[in-house]
């Protein structure tokens, strides 16, 4: 039997809601720990103009002196908080199904009425399966490439957001970020170090204890940490490992510790996560500071990804193409409120 097209888009839509039905906030797989960590503690925003503004505080002005006895106070206006600015995008993806692709399947599609056939109970579970297949693609490829998109610097497109790369970066000094000025905005930098040498064991680890210290100076600990595989490597090599001996047991030694992306490794209490990501990022730019090579040191309480929710959309086909169209609407922004409470590091 066939089923009229209004009823295929009606079934395509309910299908696809469900795949994605609370997905923004408890559904990410954990290979993505960076989308994993930001949708944690996503914010939705109803709608903004062009921006997601961040009020900053750049400096406290003060006019602090000693005075005594009839020593005149000096009075000052002060100028202690600006605006950073991250432009929201839109980001789409979508999917269509020919009517011919159906009918190999043993799907035919009329232009009836909604309701004017009824499809055989075997042709709707072929059906149901053909649609799971494309919609469980459309929502895993359309969260990975959110996930990289994340993670880059927003140059890669016009409409691209800015991501970790251009928040957290390796060159801190220079470029414009949230509409605000590296080059002389030092309060909007965040700690950074490159080229670290490994050749000799604790060097690591001392850089990372003055990272740590970095982060705490301008806003607490980071409570989450990202790294390259190359990274993770090095720093498994700072740490011995000592076995106390005892000839009545039996003992069992497992070299590898973690599961997953979580390594098992730890530095000031917080878990190392390997993401995945950065070697695909490696392959897609060639950047001169290697991505498997580096370290973020994290406080999420600066920094916030925003969506409006996603909205499922099902276009209707267009006059001289016979086939179902399906397709998803996001828009967002991801942001931080305060530079210097991040750092970034990255081994030679």
């Amino acid at each position: 039997m066939p089923i009229s097209a209004g009823d295929l888009q009606e079934l395509a839509k309910v299908s696809l809601d469900e795949y994605l039905r609370n997905m923004p906030v408890d559904q990410i797989a954990t290979e993505r720990p960076l989308l994993k960590k930001l949708m944690a503690g996503r914010k939705t925003f109803l709608g903004a103009k062009q921006n997601i503004v961040e009020n900053i505080r750049k400096t406290y002005g003060s006019n602090f002196s000693w005075a005594y006895g009839e020593d005149a106070v000096v009075f000052n206006k002060r100028n202690t908080t600006e605006q950073a600015a991250f432009p929201w995008r839109r980001a789409v993806d979508g999917l269509y199904l020919d009517y011919d692709r159906l009918f190999g399947n043993g799907i035919k599609v009329r232009e009836g009425e909604r309701g004017a056939f009824k499809l055989e109970q075997n042709e709707k579970v072929q059906l149901l399966n053909l649609l799971d297949e494309q919609m469980e693609a459309l929502k895993e490829g359309f969260m990975q490439k959110l996930d990289l998109e994340l993670h880059r610097d927003g140059t890669a497109d016009t409409d691209a957001i800015v991501g970790l790369d251009t928040l957290v970066s390796v060159a801190p000094t220079t470029g414009t970020v949230g509409g605000l000025d590296r080059g002389t905005a030092t309060y909007w930098r965040n700690h950074a170090e490159t080229g670290i040498s490994v050749a000799s064991v604790g060097t690591l680890a001392q850089k990372m204890e003055l990272a740590w210290r970095k982060c705490i100076k301008n806003g607490g600990s980071p409570d989450f940490i990202l790294a390259g595989g190359d990274f993770i490597d090095a720093y498994r090599k700072e740490i011995t490992v000592t076995q106390n001996a005892n000839a009545g047991s039996v003992k069992t030694l497992d070299a590898g510790v973690g599961s997953g992306v979580n390594t098992g490794l730890y530095f000031k209490g917080v878990e190392i996560i390997w993401d995945p990501q950065f070697e695909e990022l490696q392959t897609l730019e060639s950047p001169l500071v290697s991505w498997n090579k580096r370290c973020y040191f994290i406080n999420t309480k600066f920094m916030k990804y925003r969506d409006d929710d996603m909205d499922i959309v099902t276009p209707v086909r267009p006059h001289d193409t016979l086939a179902m169209y399906a397709m998803v609407n996001l828009r967002c922004a991801l942001s931080i409120s305060r530079a210097n409470a991040h750092s970034v590091l990255a081994i030679a």
